[in-house]
């Protein structure tokens, strides 16, 4: 496929995803879920529509035991740093070296991490290069960007890019929207932590997904740390992007996976409904072990999702609970976090102001409670178990609704749900 091809096929793709109505947004292998605020009026899906969320790597590039080749694209490349398609020259890339430690953030910016040509991102003619690059996927109508290794970046040096970013495509840099990849370690160098990037955008924050899955594995509300407090000593709300799994961790064991089963749908639930960071679903494929590639990709392609029983693919996003928590999640909006009920174990609900509320049962048994809510009375759908208003609740004149929640799933409800709403 050539550079023109891979173009064309970009934009077609981000074409069909924007112009269609979705619920969420979709970049390489997450999607993003931005933050609408929600209503008492008719639920329209329209009003969500997909944002592309394009996931770069501008760190590195080959690795240095690949002496010489060609992209899938057809541009040549060796180890000594010539990439005449994208204008590297040897010049453009730090001297060869391998990170000795990570307690040394020269060491993690100016080495080849896992052997990879390391990017000299403080030279003016790679920051070129690489807004250059931002500005025409922006061009083709990417939303925003996840950024990957940044900590191997110096923070002055991606906010310099950025600013550039900003400046050549004419946009506000608060108008790009930019999650960074940085892992934060303790141990390591203070010059790496995740709150030295926060200049620049958002960052991932890998502490949400490791509680997550210490949470669901144990007690959400019976341990150390009640998951009404998981945010405690982590990045502040506004800067920080959260998921679930993504396709680093899920290979690891460090956080929760689809094979998880209820755990990982209901995990996904109370990421969309609790409000903390930007919440992104990730959504690939099944995996057998580590280095497990997409069923039927090869060493130049990945074939097209296949979202058909035993396709191999997840496609998280489909799932009617997923679908409907997204739902919830952005009727939900800007309210507060409110109502908060748990049995000191493993059954929590809480509301978000009169707009929707969520009950979780992560217990090995079926309960059923009742529950004070904000919202209206009424009946409502149960948007966790369906898109059909198939399972519905009862809110009573005094808020109370009685729950029967299912041991391992939800019952979540809110105001533009409604088996009225459902039917028009």
């Amino acid at each position: 496929m050539t550079m023109g091809a891979i173009a064309r096929r970009i934009t077609r793709v981000i074409t069909a995803v924007v112009c269609v109505a979705v619920s969420v947004g979709v970049s390489v292998a997450t999607l993003h879920v931005p933050t609408r605020e929600g209503g008492g009026e008719r639920f329209n899906p329209a009003r969500y529509r997909g944002d592309v969320i394009a996931d770069t790597v501008i760190n590195h590039t080959t690795g240095v035991d690949k002496t010489q080749g060609t992209g899938t694209a057809g541009s040549p490349y060796d180890n000594k740093g010539d990439f005449p398609e994208a204008g590297y020259t040897p010049s453009d890339f730090h001297a060869p070296c391998s990170i000795w430690t990570y307690r040394d953030a020269e060491s993690v910016w100016n080495c080849q991490v896992s052997g990879l040509q390391d990017l000299d991102t403080s030279s003016p003619h790679v920051r070129d290069v690489l807004s250059d690059y931002f500005v025409k996927l922006l061009d083709y109508g990417v939303a925003g960007f996840r950024v990957d290794a940044v900590k191997h970046m110096p923070p002055e040096d991606v906010l310099a890019i950025k600013k550039l970013v900003a400046k050549k495509s004419g946009r506000s840099m608060n108008d790009i929207w930019w999650t960074q990849e940085v892992i934060g370690d303790n141990a390591e160098a203070a010059e790496i932590q995740p709150r030295n990037y926060l200049k620049t955008g958002q960052v991932n924050e890998f502490q949400y997904a490791y509680r997550l899955k210490s949470l669901f594995s144990n007690s959400l509300a019976g341990g150390s740390l009640s998951i009404k407090d998981i945010p405690q000593n982590i990045t502040d709300s506004g800067k920080a992007s959260v998921f679930v799994t993504n396709w680093d961790t899920e290979r690891n064991n460090m956080t929760l996976t689809y094979k998880d089963g209820d755990a990982y749908q209901l995990a996904n639930a109370f990421m969309l409904a609790y409000p903390y960071g930007t919440p992104n679903v990730f959504s690939g494929y099944e995996f057998h072990d580590t280095d497990s590639g997409a069923s039927g990709a090869t060493a130049t392609s990945v074939p097209d999702i296949d979202c058909s029983k035993d396709s191999g693919w997840s496609c998280t996003e489909r799932w009617p609970d997923v679908h409907g928590m997204v739902g919830w999640h952005n009727v939900a909006g800007d309210a507060p976090l409110s109502d908060w009920q748990d049995d000191g174990d493993n059954m929590i609900a809480f509301g978000r102001g009169g707009r929707a509320f969520i009950a979780i049962n992560n217990s090995v048994r079926t309960r059923t409670v009742t529950y004070h809510t904000a919202l209206p009375a009424g009946e409502y759908c149960d948007v966790y178990a369906s898109a059909d208003c198939s399972g519905s609740v009862h809110v009573r004149f005094d808020g109370d609704a009685t729950l029967t929640v299912p041991a391992g799933s939800a019952v979540a409800f809110h105001i533009a749900a409604t088996p009225y709403t459902v039917r028009q």
